[in-house]
C-alpha cells in the first residue's frame, strides 16, 4: 500500500509537470505566431517618412484604442492571469508529491549504491550473507597473551534485525570503528577504513530494505494510519510481527524440548547457539559468554557451570561479565514477583513502550500491590516500595547475612526511628538525601526543642538500642535508623525492573559496556523491539542467578 501511494504521488507529480510544460509550449507558440502575423501584415517602406505621410493609413482612433482594442487586450491579460491562477494551486498541491518522488529516487539510488558496497565493495555479504541473514567469518583464535591457538569460524550475526536492536547512529559507529575482540573490522574512514562517510550511509540505507518487522506495538501502529490500527499497513505489519514472534517462540521451545537448555531464561540467553538461529543476533551469550560466537566445537565446555555469562575474558568474550553477583550489584532488587510468577508492574510506566504484562493474577490485582505468602496485601507506590497505611509501617529490611530468613523481606514494625544529621556546627537537621556529617537516630515522635534563652534549636538526644528494649528486638538499618518490634512478612522473591529496562532499551549513548562498549553510542543493544516481554523477564531471572 505504501509503494502504491508513492507510485501514485510520482505519477501525479509527472502529470502536473506535463501540464505545466504544455501550457508553456502553447504560450511560446502563440507568441511566435503573433510575431509572424505582424510581419506578414506589415508593408514595406517606400521612402522617407515625409513622403509617405499623406499616403499612410491612419491608426486606430482614440475611441477605438480606449474601447475595443483596450477590451481585447484586457481580456487577453485576464485569460493569462486565469491560467496562472489555476496552474499555481495545482503546482502547490503537486509539489509535496514531487519532493517525495525526488526523495524516493534518491533513496533508490543510495540503496543501489549500498547494495554494491554490501555485495562487492566492502563485501559484507561474505560474513553476513545475502539479505543479512548471518553467516560465518574467519577468525584467528588467540589466548590472553595474543598467542595463536587455532583458526576458527566466528558466527557473524544476522543484520536483518540490526536496526531493531541498534539506532542508525550506533550502526554507523560500528561500521566506522569495528568491533574490538571480533572479526568486525573498522570500515569507515574515521576508524581508518576504506569507505567514505557517504558509502557507510549508503550501506545503512540498503540494510533498511531487508529489516524484519518490530514486535513493538507502537512501531506496528506507526506502520499505517496512527488513527486506524486496522488499516492495511498496520494489519500487514501485525501479521509479519506475529510471524516473527512465532518463529522465535518455536526455536526456543525446540531447544528446550530437545534438552539443549534447562530453563526458559537459559534458552533465550543462548538463542541460536547450536541451531545458528538468526546467526546468534538475538543471543545474550554471543557477547557475554567467552567463545560463544566460536561455537562449542572451538571452545569445548562452553556451557559448563561458571562459564556461561562470564564474558569479558578470552577467548573472545566481548561483553560485560554477568557472573559472581555482578548483575545483582549493578541492578539491585527493585520489584517483586507476584504469586503466580509474573512481575509486579508499576501503574504508570512511561519508560517501556511495551510494559511487562501481568496475567493470571488474583482477582482484583491492579498492579499497585503485591500479596505476601499468607495473603497479606502490601500496597506499593510507583517506585515499587511499600507505603504506610492504616497505621502499619512497612519497610524493606536490607540483606543480613547473619539472619538469612529475612533477606530482602518486608517487615511491619511497631517502631521506626527518624534520622537526625549532625553537621558539626552545633546544629543539626532532619536527614534528607546523602549525609554531609554524622547521622543519629532519634525518636520518631521526638521534636526539636527551641531554647528561649539562647534563641536556638537544640538537637534531640540520639536514641540507643537500650531505649527500645521494651518495644522488642532492635534492628539497625544501613542508613542508621533503628526499628523495633518488627514482624517479618514473608514475601515472594524479588527481581529487578531496572535490569529489564536496560535489556529492553539498551545502553545509554556514551555509556561504556564491557570490552566492546568503548563506543560513543553504547554497544549494548535494546531487545524490546524483537523479543517478547516474557522472554526478557526470563533472561533477567537467569542472569541474576549466574
Amino acid at each position: 500500500m505504501g509503494s502504491l501511494s508513492m507510485l501514485s504521488s510520482a505519477v501525479l507529480a509527472t502529470n502536473f509537470r506535463a501540464i505545466g510544460l504544455t501550457v508553456a509550449a502553447v504560450v511560446a507558440i502563440g507568441f511566435v505566431a503573433f510575431w509572424i502575423r505582424n510581419i506578414l501584415a506589415s508593408r514595406g517602406e517606400l521612402g522617407s517618412e515625409i513622403e509617405l505621410a499623406p499616403n499612410r493609413r491612419e491608426y486606430l482612433s482614440d475611441e477605438e484604442l480606449e474601447g475595443t482594442k483596450l477590451d481585447k487586450s484586457l481580456s487577453f491579460a485576464l485569460v493569462l492571469l486565469s491560467i496562472l491562477a489555476l496552474i499555481l494551486p495545482f503546482y502547490w498541491i503537486a509539489e509535496p508529491g514531487r519532493q517525495d518522488g525526488a526523495i524516493a529516487a534518491y533513496n533508490r539510488s543510495f540503496e543501489s549504491r549500498g547494495n554494491d558496497s554490501y555485495t562487492e565493495g566492502a563485501q559484507c555479504v561474505n560474513c553476513h550473507a545475502g539479505g543479512g541473514v548471518g553467516g560465518n567469518a574467519p577468525y584467528v583464535l588467540q589466548d590472553a597473551d595474543g598467542q595463536f591457538i587455532a583458526n576458527a569460524a566466528w558466527q557473524a550475526p544476522a543484520l536483518n534485525n540490526v536496526l531493531l536492536r541498534y539506532s542508525e547512529d550506533e550502526v554507523r559507529y560500528i561500521l566506522n570503528f569495528g568491533r574490538p575482540g571480533s572479526p568486525m573490522a573498522a570500515w569507515g574512514t574515521p576508524g581508518g577504513g576504506p569507505l567514505t562517510t557517504q558509502q557507510v550511509d549508503n550501506i545503512i540505507i540498503f540494510m533498511r530494505t531487508f529489516q524484519q518487522q518490530s514486535l513493538d506495538p507502537l512501531d506496528i501502529a506507526a506502520a499505517g494510519d496512527p488513527n486506524d490500527a486496522r488499516d492495511e499497513e498496520s494489519l500487514l505489519a501485525l501479521e509479519e510481527a506475529d510471524s516473527i514472534r512465532a518463529d522465535i517462540v518455536e526455536e526456543v521451545e525446540r531447544s528446550l524440548a530437545e534438552g539443549e537448555f534447562e530453563t526458559l531464561g537459559e534458552a533465550v540467553f543462548n538463542l541460536g547457539l547450536n541451531s545458528k538461529y538468526a546467526a546468534g543476533a538475538l543471543s545474550c551469550g554471543r557477547c557475554h559468554t567467552a567463545g560463544w560466537s566460536l561455537g562449542p566445537e572451538a571452545v569445548p565446555g562452553l556451557l559448563d557451570e561458571g562459564v556461561a555469562g562470564c564474558g569479558g575474558g578470552n577467548p573472545s568474550g566481548i561483553g560485560f561479565n554477568l557472573c559472581n553477583g555482578s548483575t545483582a550489584e549493578k541492578f539491585p532488587n527493585d520489584t517483586w514477583l507476584v504469586p503466580d510468577g509474573s512481575w509486579y508492574t508499576r501503574a504508570s510506566d512511561s519508560e517501556l513502550s511495551d510494559p511487562v504484562p501481568v496475567t493470571g493474577n488474583p482477582a482484583g490485582y491492579d498492579g499497585t500491590y503485591v500479596l505476601a505468602s499468607d495473603g497479606t496485601r502490601i500496597d506499593l507506590n510507583e517506585q515499587g516500595n511499600p507505603v504506610t497505611g492504616s497505621g502499619d509501617q512497612y519497610l524493606i529490611l536490607g540483606d543480613d547475612p547473619e539472619d538469612p530468613d529475612r533477606l530482602g523481606d518486608l517487615a511491619q514494625c511497631d517502631y521506626v526511628s527518624g534520622l537526625w544529621e549532625y553537621t558539626g556546627t552545633g546544629e543539626g537537621e532532619l536527614f534528607e538525601g546523602f549525609a554531609t556529617g554524622q547521622r543519629y537516630p532519634f525518636a520518631q515522635d521526638g521534636e526539636v526543642v527551641y531554647d528561649d534563652e539562647t534563641h536556638t534549636f537544640l538537637d534531640p538526644d540520639p536514641i540507643t538500642a537500650e531505649d527500645l528494649a521494651d518495644v522488642g528486638d532492635v534492628i539497625q538499618l544501613e542508613d542508621m535508623r533503628l526499628v523495633a518490634g518488627c514482624t517479618i512478612v514473608e514475601m515472594p522473591p524479588r527481581t529487578s525492573q531496572a535490569q529489564y529496562n536496560f535489556i529492553f532499551n539498551g545502553a545509554e549513548a556514551g555509556a561504556g559496556y564491557g570490552r566492546g562498549g568503548q563506543s560513543a553510542a553504547g554497544m549494548m543493544p535494546g531487545f524490546g523491539k524483537i523479543l517478547p516481554p516474557e522472554y526478557i523477564q526470563a533472561v533477567v531471572e537467569y542472569e541474576r542467578g549466574l
